[in-house]
């Protein structure tokens, strides 16, 4: 009988008009609210420059989705240039609601390559004039490592990957690309950006970090791997969540970073809690250098037989086994005067660093995080070992940092 009533009630003109009326004011104030919840807009472009001409090609779709999820609640301009398989290169804006404004659209051309970077950069600058700029490189990586390492295996799946992979199509596997760090860091601009983050492999190393002191006032690397398991929602940032969050300050990408680091260790399988990431205030680096140069300037044939065993380790066994804790190794090799000193340089230099209690690839192919021995940032130890090898070579005839050696 209840719905009867209601219904006879309802059919009532004046009540009916009552309704409406009432409906509509609630409706507009539903929408009013809405529209008061969106930030306002700012002058602040963000690129997010997505090399993945390569096996990362499959994570793209899912990728772009996040950021088009974030950009919808970010107060600045989101802009993507993503390079693909068997795609012409595009470079497009995301607007509020989500769609795309497609801005430029390439022929066929290497991702993995400084010029291309530096050249989309100048190019989103001329599209989008902003008074902020920040940059997101989201590829393959290995860290500071340099392609011409020559691997003694021939698997392809343990093939190095440095910054970036550039796959041509139209020509034989030779072909293939990538971009050294000291390349990219000699072709970007001073002042390039606010912020740049490696959503990529092992680029929180102290040497390829420093090479782009200059580049931003700030860097957000991971010391580890990074996965790509987009069905799983573990690949790289979390874009839906820190989009946002990614057109402020430090405090903003502080927040950032630690909602990077609670979206991997809360994740249900074991597997997927595998992740580290950190911030770095490049305007103390080189404070950072000059307290590490005291401390191992002249000790290099020292360190050359140096036993590693307990130093805390960020590589699986599939990569080349040269990350190692940064801190920890500096530990190893000072006294405790020199060491509180350091400890407090790089304390002004990290202003965030997390990571997951495990990093895991396989059953078999794991480590632990230490988190008494975790500073952020791994370091190369120039053992005797690889002397003869183009990794070595590279890094004291390339690299800035090597010179905290003295040599």
């Amino acid at each position: 009988m209840k719905e009867k009533n209601l219904l006879y009630i309802l059919l009532q003109g004046k009540v009916r008009k009552l309704i409406i009326f009432l409906f509509t004011v609630v409706y507009l104030t539903g929408c009013s609210s809405d529209d008061d919840t969106l930030p306002a807009a700012i002058s602040y472009t963000t690129l997010i420059y997505l090399a993945a001409d390569n096996s990362l090609d499959g994570d793209v779709d899912y990728t772009i989705a996040k950021i088009k999820k974030g950009a919808r609640e970010s107060p600045g301009t989101v802009a993507v240039y993503v390079d693909r398989k068997n795609a012409p290169p595009r470079l497009f804006k995301i607007n509020r609601d989500g769609t795309e404004t497609i801005l430029k659209v390439y022929e066929e051309e290497n991702s993995a390559n400084a010029e291309t970077l530096v050249r989309v950069i100048q190019e989103i600058k001329q599209l989008i004039p902003s008074e902020r700029f920040g940059l997101v490189i989201w590829s393959h990586s290995m860290g500071w490592y340099p392609a011409t390492y020559v691997a003694e295996q021939t698997d392809e799946s343990v093939r190095p990957k440095y910054i970036a992979i550039d796959e041509d199509p139209n020509v034989e596997e030779s072909s293939i690309s990538f971009m050294e760090v000291d390349d990219i860091a000699k072709a970007l601009p001073d002042g390039t950006a606010e912020y740049i983050w490696f959503d990529v492999c092992l680029m929180g190393t102290i040497e390829g970090l420093y090479e782009f002191r200059n580049k931003a006032s700030y860097l957000v690397a991971s010391p580890t791997e990074v996965l790509s398991a987009a069905d799983y929602d573990a690949s790289g940032a979390p874009y839906d969540k820190i989009m946002p969050l990614l057109f402020g300050d430090k405090n903003e990408l502080t927040e950032a970073c630690t909602i990077y680091y609670r979206h991997y260790n809360e994740m249900k399988y074991e597997i997927l809690r595998s992740a580290s990431i950190t911030l770095i205030d490049t305007k103390e680096l080189d404070r950072l250098f000059a307290e590490t140069e005291q401390i191992l300037s002249g000790k290099l044939l020292a360190i050359r037989s140096m036993s590693t065993d307990r130093i805390q380790t960020y590589h699986t066994k599939y990569i080349p086994q040269i990350f190692f804790d940064f801190a920890n190794f500096i530990k190893a090799n000072s006294t405790d005067q020199e060491y509180s000193s350091f400890e407090q340089q790089l304390s002004q230099t990290v202003l965030f660093k997390a990571s997951t209690p495990t990093f895991m690839v396989s059953a078999d192919n794991k480590f632990t995080i230490d988190p008494s021995k975790f500073s952020g940032l791994s370091v190369y130890i120039p053992l005797m070992k690889w002397e003869e090898t183009n990794d070595y070579r590279y890094y004291f005839s390339r690299l800035e940092w090597s010179k905290v050696y003295g040599e």
